[in-house]
Parts: C-alpha cells; sequence; structure tokens
C-alpha cells in the first residue's frame, strides 16, 4: 500500500517535473526572441544615428539634397517590399541645440487622409527593418569618400513577414545589380539564398560544421 502511495506521489512529481520543463523551454524560447527583437532595434538605431550625424556634417544646401536622397531610397524600398504605393518615408529636419537633427516618419495614405508614425512603431518590427536597411545602403552610396567593398549583411528582415520575404530578395539583388556592390548575406531565409549568385549551406552536427555549396 505505501509502494503504491510512493509511485503514485512519484508519477505526479514527475508530471509537475515534465510540465516545468517545458515552461521553462517556453520562457527560454520567449527570451532569445526578445533579445534578438533588442538587438535588432539597436542596431536600427544606431543606424539612424548615423544619419543624423552625416546631416550634421554638411551644409543647408546638400542636406536638403541628402534629405530628398534618403527619402527616395528609403520610400522605394518600403513601396517595392510591401506592394504599396501609399506608403513612403519622411524626414523631417530640424534644430536641437544649435545642431540639425532629424525626426524619421512613415506616412501611409488612406484617401486624403495621411497618418503618419515612427519607423519603430509602424505596423510591427517589419517596417522598421526595411527603414533601417534601407538607410545603411543609402549611407554607403551617399557618404563621401565613398566606402568600398560588398556589404555584409546578418539575418536582414528577420521580422518582416513571410509573404513579403521574395521582395526583399527581390530589393537587394536589384541593388546589387544597380550599384554592382557584392552581397554577402547570413539568412535561414531560403527566397533569399535562392536569389544569390553563389549559395552555401552550413550545418552542424556533434560540433562538426559542414558547408556544402548550393
Amino acid at each position: 500500500m505505501n509502494i503504491n502511495i510512493l509511485e503514485i506521489g512519484l508519477s505526479e512529481l514527475k508530471s509537475r517535473y515534465n510540465q516545468a520543463q517545458g515552461q521553462l523551454g517556453l520562457l527560454k524560447e520567449q527570451q532569445t526572441e526578445k533579445q534578438r527583437a533588442l538587438t535588432s532595434a539597436q542596431k536600427n538605431i544606431e543606424t539612424w544615428q548615423q544619419v543624423q550625424v552625416l546631416f550634421g556634417k554638411v551644409s543647408e544646401f546638400a542636406r536638403q539634397q541628402l534629405k530628398l536622397k534618403i527619402e527616395q531610397t528609403v520610400t522605394a524600398a518600403l513601396q517595392a517590399v510591401f506592394e504599396r504605393d501609399d506608403i513612403s518615408f519622411s524626414v523631417e529636419m530640424k534644430t536641437v541645440g544649435g545642431q540639425p537633427a532629424a525626426e524619421w516618419a512613415v506616412v501611409s495614405q488612406y484617401g486624403d487622409v495621411s497618418v503618419s508614425g515612427d519607423p519603430q512603431d509602424s505596423r510591427g518590427g517589419g517596417v522598421s527593418d526595411i527603414v533601417s536597411l534601407a538607410l545603411r545602403l543609402a549611407l554607403l552610396e551617399l557618404a563621401r569618400p565613398k566606402p568600398l567593398g560588398p556589404v555584409l549583411l546578418d539575418e536582414v528582415g528577420k521580422h518582416v513577414s513571410a509573404g513579403y520575404a521574395p521582395n526583399v530578395a527581390a530589393f537587394l539583388k536589384q541593388y546589387a545589380e544597380k550599384t554592382g556592390r557584392q552581397i554577402i548575406l547570413i539568412t535561414h531565409d531560403p527566397n533569399l539564398a535562392e536569389v544569390a549568385d553563389v549559395s552555401y549551406r552550413v550545418s552542424q552536427e556533434d560540433g562538426v560544421s559542414e558547408v556544402v555549396r548550393l
């Protein structure tokens, strides 16, 4: 009788332990995803800060030309990826502490009504990712002296909805063809891998990595 009671108690403890392990695993996954989102947001902020510095270093005329070029570049990226011609990117110039500064906004047109919002808050992380990507590419082409060499990208557009992933791939392909720059990209997205001239799959088993050309 005592053994049966112990077995029942042990079974209940195992069940509770397994549930706790499952909850722990879920919490760890959520923590990892939140950390990735935080890292992505920090990279976006760093990119926008670099653009702010660039605005501060040029003359008023050059600043307006730079503003227009960045607006056109990011707007083109947003419209290409999200397949909408009623979405645009806006830069508002202002002065803070005697220094030129800029505020960013994603503008959506609904008939005669325009809705403007911060890229970080616009339609989730996907829009923010594309804005940051386009700004980084614009910085490369607008900076003087122009940086040479390839573009290195890591998990670009990972927060963009799966349905728009092929559009991200097409946008990067067009950028590479137009600028002549080589893009070296790390991704888990097959849509991005498929448009590459050369792709490699890296897998790991028992601590040993295997690289296969696709």
